[in-house]
């Protein structure tokens, strides 16, 4: 267990819970079975392991609750929406990044395998055959600084193809979410970097070969999960904060985005600008939790639990980061109240969280959600913590605070909470 060196006076108890003195969960931490492939058919930063879904509706069954109906309010890459999918159980979800919904809504669809490959012999054949009809020249700025033009000509005779061979249906989302899982191997993206940045050795892949492998591997997969069409399945482009849905779900399990973490419109900007989603891919920060763009100097969010107000008030104000965290905890409180409104009446809720780091200083992120909690009208349940395994996100950092791969400094990110609430 990792206490920063510096700790901001809120390590306090909350309802007598030393969250600091948690011990780690077996039953949490535990693996039955590997996950299945057609969660791993697009890669998803800080991607929601399948086991926490799996071990919710155990947990569920073991209290004897009548679970029909699920909801992943940060629905992401639709890991919730896939073990729903399987359990048997309807699902609703939304994110506000179209790139997550997109490949959630590809991973939980009943695809028939038949008409996947017949459409595929259609693209492969329309591409090995197509033009270019945009020439790199023109191609977005950004497009241009991240793909070689060799690169750009087969992405595009390939996107072309795509379009070409299949209607605006669930067929196309398939293939336009393969498309979407090979661009950063065919582009200058330095290869599992925790932020955008040029990788000037590299060789970007093959579009034609990789996008051929990658079909076969997402035919497996689809085989794999042999779905059946009698659930429903819902996920939305929204966001969480202007959704209107009420007294819908029985069971909300979900993961808030952490802390000043990163920008998923940031890292899902290769996508968002090659499936049209946005011209500018900054534009797909707004609004997104604890965002500060768009916020004025002077707006101070309201609504603050006690435990957030000491983490804003530690840090200056005239900061944009500082602003940020405020916006963050602010939002938390709204989207526990929307989660209120989403469950049943004794609805349960399993939210997953992870304190954060910033600037050495230890940031109870878990503390905060259950305040939040509780002032949105739940009652606490259980609080356990699990072990974090297989992160794309480095776990450490060096004396100045900045990622690391080293594992002989400062371990972070090693652990986060499972929070357990019922709608009383």
């Amino acid at each position: 267990m990792v206490i920063a060196t510096k700790p901001i006076n809120t390590l306090t108890k909350l309802n007598g819970i030393d969250f600091l003195g948690i011990e780690e969960s077996s039953f949490w931490n535990n693996v039955d079975t590997p996950e299945i492939r057609i969660h791993k058919i697009h890669v998803y930063p800080a991607k929601f392991p399948s086991l926490i879904a799996k071990k919710a509706f155990e947990y569920a069954e073991s209290k004897h609750l009548r679970i029909e109906t699920v909801a992943d309010i940060f629905c992401g890459c639709g890991t919730v929406a896939v073990e729903a999918k399987r359990k048997g159980l309807d699902f609703w979800g939304c994110d506000i990044n179209p790139v997550a919904v997109l490949i959630s809504e590809v991973k939980s669809h009943p695809y028939d395998v038949v008409t996947v490959k017949a459409i595929f012999d259609n693209i492969v054949n329309g591409f090995n055959t197509g033009e270019i009809k945009t020439e790199y020249a023109v191609a977005n700025p950004r497009i241009q600084y991240w793909f070689i033009e060799d690169q750009y000509n087969d992405l595009h005779k390939l996107k072309t193809a795509i379009l070409a061979n299949t209607e605006n249906n669930a067929y196309r989302k398939l293939f336009l979410c393969i498309f979407s899982s090979i661009l950063k191997s065919t582009s200058r993206w330095l290869t599992k970097s925790i932020k955008p940045q040029i990788d000037s050795k590299k060789k970007p892949q093959d579009v034609g070969n990789l996008f051929i492998k990658k079909v076969e591997i997402v035919i497996k997969s689809i085989e794999e999960a042999a779905y059946n069409d009698e659930t429903r399945i819902s996920i939305e482009h929204n966001d969480i904060l202007r959704v209107e849905r009420k007294d819908y779900a029985d069971m909300i399990v979900t993961s808030p985005p952490y802390v000043t973490s990163y920008e998923y419109a940031d890292l899902h900007q290769l996508s968002a600008l090659w499936l049209d989603y946005a011209e500018d891919y900054t534009e797909l920060r707004t609004d997104s939790i604890g965002s500060s763009y768009g916020m004025e100097e002077k707006e101070k969010p309201e609504n603050l639990t006690p435990t957030a107000t000491k983490i804003v008030e530690y840090f200056d104000w005239n900061k944009a980061q500082t602003r940020s965290i405020a916006r963050y905890y602010s939002d938390m409180r709204k989207f526990t109240d929307k989660a209120f409104e989403i469950l049943k009446n004794r609805g349960l809720v399993v939210f997953v969280i992870g304190d954060t780091e910033i600037g050495g200083h230890h940031i109870e992120n878990a503390k905060c959600l259950c305040e939040c909690m509780i002032k949105s009208g739940f009652g606490l349940k259980e609080i356990h913590k699990r072990a974090v395994q297989n992160k794309l996100l480095p776990s450490h950092r060096d004396e100045n605070g900045r990622f690391s791969s080293d594992k002989s400094q400062r371990s972070i990110y090693s652990q986060e909470y499972i929070i357990i609430g019922r709608k009383a």
